[in-house]
């Protein structure tokens, strides 16, 4: 049993939802967000709680990560489990 009219629902369901893009499928993830970050670097990236990273503040996070994984043995094509919290 619904309590939302139908054109309501529909705008939560299906408007806001519409997120599909299309994007260079040659690209990788990786690529697509040092695009974003050539872009926008000083944009909002995360928010979380009271903490803010702009683009250019996590891609730095990300190459730090990054650096440190190599040095520790981590090859191309290698499989990281990453926990987030």
């Amino acid at each position: 049993l619904s309590i939302l009219p139908e054109t309501a629902r529909e705008q939560l369901l299906v408007t806001f939802n519409a997120t599909q893009a299309d994007y260079p499928m040659e690209q990788t993830v990786h690529g697509l967000f040092e695009a974003q970050v050539a872009r926008t670097p000083e944009a909002l990236a995360v928010l979380h709680g009271a903490q803010r990273l702009s683009y250019r503040e996590l891609n730095e996070r990300a190459n730090r990560l990054a650096h440190y994984l190599r040095k520790q043995g981590v090859q191309p094509d290698s499989r990281v489990a990453i926990c987030v919290e």
